[in-house]
């Protein structure tokens, strides 16, 4: 190994690294201003080191500086994942799914069938006009999930930023996207398993089988001995971070193994420890932090590395046009209709689509997928990021105006997030 090529690789990583977290913050910043979450200018600032702004302003300076993006720049934005995957999986609560009020199980619903049916619906012209070279089996269905997925954390941060997670709708939207997420991602691993056997239906049967005896095990073995350790040892006492390391690495190796990405790994894992002792408090207290100051902004960046918005010619912007519209009628439309059916008032209907219509990180991370799996070519992958991009800018504007004297205003104070009632 040539130590000096090691020390270069190291020295471009830290100033790539360095440069994304300044830019993520002044994005936060910035967001919080014009009165968005903080995670509309970190997502903008993703966008904005990438060829789409910082390549066609000075491109001599991206390509000094990302030119070359390094691997290990892409690894620490994969590795990110894992752990913010690990962390949704451990703030998921089973009892979104005990939870039977009409409001929730029809939002959940809708939320999903109505973006999906509308995805299957635009695919094939998706399809003819812009991936032709790509199987439409595949498309498809992965066109209908990104369409279906919702921004669960950045919800949850929103409401309580707002102090109305215990609201009507709060209640409602977080406990419908938990739901319909996990249904979600259910579906993205399967439709993951399906395109890398190369749509083998019998080799996608043994991959799903052998998923399910991946949770079965976490369920029957992990979580109990998990359960076990934390009665008889301190939360991140030597054990108990042996465990948790060990048993967070093999998750992400099987899910891998099984020919789906190692996020649902992390993500099965920390939804199968979920709710035993006071480890998501800890988490959240200790680790939560860095892990959205330091690595996901990363993620943001290598997206944004990958989105040309410059590139779409007239087809590809009304084709980006139809998708944020459908995106927007089958899930804000449908989720609006649900809560109005299910008794709630037009301002809170309004306010859960308006939630349940953000995509944001989770919208960023299936569509990465997409691209990996060589479903999504580079125009419909800048199609569906502007999409998730657009669809979380309209959240906070939305809420406003559905819930008038009870919308905030965004800002910072201290280092931290705080809000004040609008006069």
């Amino acid at each position: 190994m040539n130590f000096s090529n090691v020390e270069g690789l190291l020295a471009m990583t830290l100033l790539q690294w360095a440069v994304i977290i300044i830019a993520a913050r002044l994005g936060g910043w910035l967001a919080i201003r014009l009165g968005q979450p903080p995670a509309v200018g970190e997502i903008a600032a993703g966008l904005a080191l990438g060829p789409s702004l910082l390549g066609w302003l000075a491109p001599s300076t991206f390509a000094a500086l990302f030119g070359e993006s390094s691997e290990l720049l892409k690894f620490l934005g994969k590795f990110g994942l894992v752990l913010f995957l690990f962390h949704v999986g451990l703030n998921f609560h089973v009892d979104h799914f005990r939870q039977r009020s009409r409001a929730v199980m029809a939002v959940a619903a809708a939320g999903v069938v109505a973006p999906f049916v509308l995805g299957l619906a635009i695919a094939p012209w998706l399809h003819a006009n812009f991936a032709p070279e790509t199987s439409l089996a595949g498309l498809a269905p992965f066109v209908g999930i990104a369409m279906s997925i919702s921004a669960l954390p950045i919800m949850a941060r929103i409401l309580m930023e707002l102090g109305l997670e215990r609201s009507v709708p709060g209640v409602t939207a977080l406990s419908a996207a938990a739901i319909e997420d996990l249904v979600g991602w259910i579906g993205l691993a399967a439709i993951a398993a399906f395109v890398v056997a190369r749509l083998d239906g019998w080799m996608t049967v043994g991959q799903v089988l052998g998923l399910l005896a991946f949770v079965l095990t976490l369920w029957k073995a992990v979580r109990p001995l998990h359960g076990w350790l934390i009665e008889n040892y301190e939360v991140f006492s030597a054990p108990h971070w042996l465990f948790l390391i060990v048993a967070l690495f093999l998750s992400c190796l099987c899910t891998w193994y099984l020919g789906v990405f190692a996020i649902f790994g992390a993500f099965a894992f920390g939804i199968a420890i979920s709710g035993q002792g006071d480890l998501e408090a800890r988490w959240e207290e200790r680790y939560a932090m860095p892990v959205k100051l330091f690595l996901v902004p990363v993620f943001f960046t290598y997206t944004g590395l990958r989105t040309e918005i410059g590139g779409l010619d007239g087809l590809a912007w009304l084709g980006c046009g139809i998708v944020l519209a459908l995106s927007v009628l089958g899930k804000f439309g449908g989720c609006y209709l649900a809560a109005r059916g299910a008794g709630l008032g037009y301002r809170d209907a309004g306010a859960v689509g308006s939630l349940m219509n953000t995509r944001g990180l989770m919208g960023l991370i299936a569509v990465n997928i997409g691209l990996e799996l060589g479903v999504l070519t580079g125009e419909l992958f800048t199609m569906f990021v502007l999409m998730c991009f657009l669809t979380t800018v309209m959240c906070s504007p939305l809420l406003r105006f559905f819930l008038g004297s009870e919308a905030v205003r965004w800002h910072r104070v201290d280092g931290i997030d705080r809000t004040q009632r609008d006069p």
